[in-house]
């Protein structure tokens, strides 16, 4: 059974996290893990790290390699210049330039034949949630840790807005999340109870069982 962490703090977490992105792609790689998630605390700034790391991983591998290059190459009407690799010396190679060439007599592009992710990055953030939708300056805000998480395009869209509205509107100590904001900008995006910090944790922490299922309800 495979296993994925989808909570982890960076050297982006201020006082939270010492782990540098491209160190974590590769042990998660190492361990055999199908994706690795970031969540670091209040942004994304970790983001683009973590593409470019698991690209890194992605594309350096042999077929997809000879994809890409087949690719390029028959887009450009330039299979004649193509080499089929040696059966021998490089088979994955090999295996992967025979599919392309057949799959483009037959439809045209290899589009389909993209090389599977070996480590897929999942995007992330720990916001700051708070159940004051006033967004009250007059004292400590009551805040909770969230986990937040890209599902697909439009999640990832989602998430960046939610993030951007809590730190230009929202930040008080903290950039702060509020239901009306993650309501507006739900759709594709996977919320978890986050650690102790968070709201449904603190209840159940507080013997609150029925404010704990309120929340998690909500």
């Amino acid at each position: 059974m495979a296993f994925v962490h989808l909570h982890n703090h960076t050297v982006f977490s201020m006082l939270d996290g010492a782990t540098r992105i491209q160190d974590m792609v590769n042990r998660a790689v190492e361990l055999g893990m199908p994706a690795v998630a970031i969540t670091d605390h209040g942004y994304m700034y970790g983001v683009p790290d973590l593409a470019l790391a698991c690209d890194a991983v992605n594309h350096n591998t042999p077929e997809y390699k000879t994809w890409s290059h087949d690719k390029a190459f028959l887009e450009k009407d330039r299979r004649d210049e193509l080499v089929e690799p040696d059966p021998e010396a490089n088979p994955r190679e090999h295996a992967q330039y025979v599919k392309d060439m057949a799959m483009w007599d037959e439809k045209g592009n290899i589009d389909e034949l993209k090389p599977p992710l070996v480590i897929k990055p999942i995007f992330g953030c720990e916001v700051y949630f708070t159940p004051d939708e006033t967004l009250a300056r007059d004292h400590k805000p009551e805040l909770y840790h969230m986990i937040l998480l890209a599902k697909d395009q439009e999640g990832y869209v989602n998430l960046m807005q939610t993030v951007s509205e809590a730190a230009v509107q929202g930040f008080y100590y903290k950039p702060r999340v509020t239901l009306d904001n993650l309501r507006r900008h739900a759709k594709g995006m996977i919320c978890t109870s986050a650690c102790i910090a968070g709201i449904i944790p603190k209840y159940i922490d507080r013997g609150d069982t029925e404010g704990a299922i309120k929340w998690a309800e909500t």
